[in-house]
């Protein structure tokens, strides 16, 4: 099936079959994915005309972290501690949080979405198309004494203006108590008093299993990535490991219900997941040959009249 699609912006609309099997249950997930998918587009075509003085102070995004690790298995954390970190900033009824659907689906239609994509440089562009007048992005660095540090910094997306980094620094198996000292740094750089009502959610620990907090990480992940039916596996694995863990659950009941499970499900999920992969080799491999890369001085200005035309075909029974 072939589909248009801008210059290096492959998007998932336009490699994405769906089995007739599962319409019916992905149905209404699948609108609201659609239609972000839409709007971001058009923020895309529109870019020039967007306006950062326009937004409310309060709105904020937050972006997954960067993860600087010998250890491979700590990098699913970068995504699971941002997701954990954009709910306790959530938490306070000053502030407008950006949900994690429209980072997702933004990261991946820019081709930002690989690891240590989105830092100071790049925030002000990605805030701009989320609608964020602020915009928080950090890393995760394992540091000679074998702990972790976590820090963030605030961009400011109408100035560019780039906050001093704060953090904080933990052992893996106490990793969210940094999590939660840098929440309650990032409330206090954004000038915001919390109730006690909201001080009291935010230093909840949503689980202290630290297997189960890595498998939260790869289905967040996984998530971002669309491969749901990965995602849906991670989550449940996470609530198996930690039944207290209610974030997990609740996540892995919202994807089986939009995917459930079955030979003809998990057959288009896998389609689904392999072509999302696929555009993203390619804008990753197209960034460096066009003026649209996330490098370019104006993204929303062509420098070149050639484009590139990928056709991926499912052949599905």
């Amino acid at each position: 099936r072939a589909r248009h699609w801008t210059p290096l912006l492959l998007t998932a609309a336009a490699v994405l079959g769906t089995a007739p099997a599962c319409r019916s249950a992905s149905r209404g997930a699948t609108d609201q994915s659609a239609e972000v998918e839409r709007a971001t587009r058009e923020a895309i075509r529109n870019e020039r005309a967007i306006d950062p003085a326009t937004f409310p102070p309060s709105t904020l995004g937050v972006t997954p972290l960067r993860v600087s690790a010998s250890d491979t298995l700590i990098e699913p954390l970068g995504y699971g501690l941002a997701d954990l970190l954009l709910a306790d900033l959530a938490r306070s009824a000053q502030l407008q949080v950006v949900d994690r659907l429209r980072v997702d689906v933004l990261l991946r239609e820019t081709a930002l979405g690989q690891s240590g994509a989105v830092d100071p440089a790049t925030a002000p562009r990605v805030g701009r198309l989320l609608g964020a007048r602020r915009l928080v992005v950090g890393g995760l660095t394992q540091v000679p004494s074998g702990g972790l540090r976590l820090d963030a910094r605030v961009v400011d997306v109408q100035t560019s203006a780039v906050d001093a980094s704060i953090g904080a620094t933990a052992p893996l198996d106490r990793i969210l108590d940094a999590e939660k000292a840098l929440a309650f740094q990032l409330f206090d750089r954004l000038g915001v008093t919390l109730t006690p009502a909201e001080r009291a959610a935010v230093e909840q620990r949503p689980t202290r299993d630290i297997g189960a907090l890595l498998a939260y990480g790869r289905a967040v992940r996984f998530e971002a990535l669309g491969d749901y039916a990965a995602a849906a596996d991670a989550y449940e694995g996470a609530a198996a490991r930690d039944p207290g863990f209610g974030a997990a659950q609740a996540r892995a009941t919202a994807l089986r219900a939009r995917f459930p499970r079955g030979p003809a499900a998990a057959r288009t999920t896998r389609l689904r997941a392999a072509s999302l992969r696929a555009a993203s080799e390619v804008n990753r491999s197209l960034a460096g040959q066009s003026g649209f890369g996330p490098n370019a001085a104006d993204p929303a200005f062509r420098r070149a009249q050639a484009s590139t035309v990928v056709i991926i075909i499912h052949t599905v029974p």
